[in-house]
């Protein structure tokens, strides 16, 4: 991950600069000697140069930075910056893209997530420093870089142009009427006035619940998170700092005029590093957030940038840091509540949230779901798990039940215990009340489903909707076309072949009506199609 944005910065830290009579690689020798969060080796000491020094050291949050480089560093971290408008993380073959910023000159030309930039204008990125490689792309407002780009197995080219990128550091809007979502972009100096001020605009507008964005969040500075955290843990111990064996320094949040209140749900994922960690752990520690998505990056390091006499800088490591209850971050990373690895984290958090009612004391809770993750707990409603665009995510949650999440299930008298079997049967979930009505095994890839039903049917009451065929895994509905043999018999037969070594439902919903026009009662047929 870049150190561009991924560091945490520790500013103030009782580190020197060192003096203008030596030259700048005993500078760099004697800070790593003496200020390194883990005694250097001579090896890496005695290097003739500071490129060995850096290379034999084998730490890649530790960077020398000349002047320039720094500046395009820290406007960075403030989100004002001339641009591609890309964020990124250092892999061997160049920079792997993470992050496209809408409207901005890459989205433009048409880089993609996961794109890796091999070459800026002629010169290889492979094996470069992020500072290098931020160099290369950027440069004046409107002038255009060529970019060779590996997508995959392709080779592609771009000419991208550079923009003015301003960002704001923390960004708001209301979802589904009443949870309010805040983006936290970077770990700039003005953060929290930023997020506080979003915070009271959507408090004014009637949110009761809230999505704390930090997906794609490499960090920035750590008094930033300080600040930040104020508002979720006042002036509580937001982490602890260690550097070669001493006794850890406890750093405290900055309390601020009000504290968020309601169920909180903290987004992360692979890319959220560094300052972002510290703030998720304390969040995670301190039971004031769901945290939902991936483990974090593990960039458990407050990095210190140290000026040299030359002008240009060394960042470097100077403490690794812990949460608050003194749980390992470095190498490590925070594990959410609930893992959504391959799902997506905003809308399962809206999901989580949009059935939210502060204020509800009704008894029946039918046709929902309560997920305790975290602190809180979440009412979820079956009817919007089972559609295909939630089918994933609820298939995630379900996985999830009585490992890191408790599961229970509504009812007209309230929430009830998750029955074992339930979670082995999940068709008993998603469409409750229905009967069991067949478990097929190894059926073939262009089986045709005979259905029986045990009186004569109104088959003109039959819609489109009223059968459906569903991947159990995917929630994807085969489309099907029916034969009707007689008033008691018909066929279903789907359009495609089946999935091999795949599982299905075949639903038949109460809408059938039979001849005398009362409803069928709904039925559910399992089959597991051949290898």
């Amino acid at each position: 991950m870049t150190a561009l944005l991924v560091f945490c910065l520790g500013l103030g830290l009782p580190l020197q600069a060192y003096g203008a009579e030596n030259d700048a690689l005993d500078e760099v020798r004697t800070i790593l000697q003496e200020q390194y969060v883990d005694v250097v080796p001579d090896e890496v000491l005695n290097a003739p140069t500071i490129e060995k020094m850096l290379q034999r050291l084998g730490d890649k949050y530790t960077e020398y930075m000349t002047a320039a480089e720094y500046e395009d560093m820290i406007s960075s971290l403030n989100m004002s910056f001339s641009g591609i408008g890309i964020e990124l993380e250092m892999v061997q073959q160049g920079v792997k893209v993470t992050r496209v910023i809408t409207g901005y000159g890459a989205d433009k030309a048409g880089i993609k997530q996961g794109d890796i930039i091999l070459e800026a204008d002629g010169y290889s990125l492979a094996g470069k420093t992020s500072e290098y490689c931020a160099g290369k792309l950027r440069g004046p407002e409107g002038t255009k870089v060529r970019v060779k780009v590996k997508r995959n197995a392709q080779i592609l080219s771009f000419a991208v142009v550079r923009m003015k990128i301003v960002m704001p550091l923390a960004e708001g809007r209301v979802l589904e009427g009443h949870i309010g979502y805040i983006a936290v972009n970077s770990f700039g100096e003005d953060v929290a006035t930023q997020f506080g001020k979003q915070a009271l605009a959507l408090q004014e507008k009637g949110v009761d619940c809230w999505i704390i964005d930090l997906r794609n969040n490499s960090g920035g500075y750590t008094k930033a998170a300080m600040e930040l955290l104020g508002y979720f843990i006042g002036d509580k111990s937001a982490y602890i700092m260690k550097a070669r064996g001493n006794l850890g320094i406890v750093d405290t949040a900055v309390k601020q005029a009000f504290t968020m209140e309601g169920p909180i749900v903290l987004l992360i994922n692979g890319y959220t590093a560094s300052a972002s960690e510290i703030t998720s752990a304390a969040l995670k520690d301190y039971g004031k957030a769901t945290v939902i998505g991936e483990t974090t990056y593990g960039s458990g390091r407050v990095k210190a940038l140290i000026p040299l006499s030359n002008g240009d800088y060394l960042k470097m490591s100077v403490y690794r840091f812990f949460s608050p209850y003194y749980n390992p971050i470095d190498e490590i990373g925070i594990k959410p509540h609930l893992d959504l690895t391959g799902v997506n984290e905003l809308s399962t958090a809206v999901l989580m949230l949009k059935n939210y009612k502060s204020e509800d004391k009704s008894q029946d809770k039918s046709g929902y779901i309560q997920l305790e993750a975290g602190p809180y707990l979440y009412p979820l409603s079956v009817k919007e798990l089972r559609q295909t665009e939630n089918w994933v995510l609820g298939k995630k949650i379900l996985d999830s039940a009585y490992v890191t999440t408790t599961l229970k299930l509504g009812g007209p008298n309230g929430w009830e215990p998750f029955p074992e079997e339930v979670l082995q049967d999940r068709w008993q979930i998603y469409y409750p009340g229905y009967e069991e009505s067949g478990d097929l095994k190894n059926i073939p890839l262009g089986k045709v489903f005979n259905v029986s039903f045990n009186r004569e049917m109104d088959w003109n009451s039959l819609t489109a909707d009223s059968i459906e065929l569903i991947n159990t895994a995917t929630g994807e509905r085969v489309k099907c076309a029916y034969t009707f043999v007689d008033q008691q018999r018909m066929t279903v037969k789907p359009e495609m072949k089946l999935q091999a070594n795949a599982g299905y439902w075949l639903v038949i919903h109460p809408t059938i009506k039979d001849a005398k026009g009362q409803a069928i009662t709904g039925g559910v047929a399992s089959a597991t199609t051949v290898k």
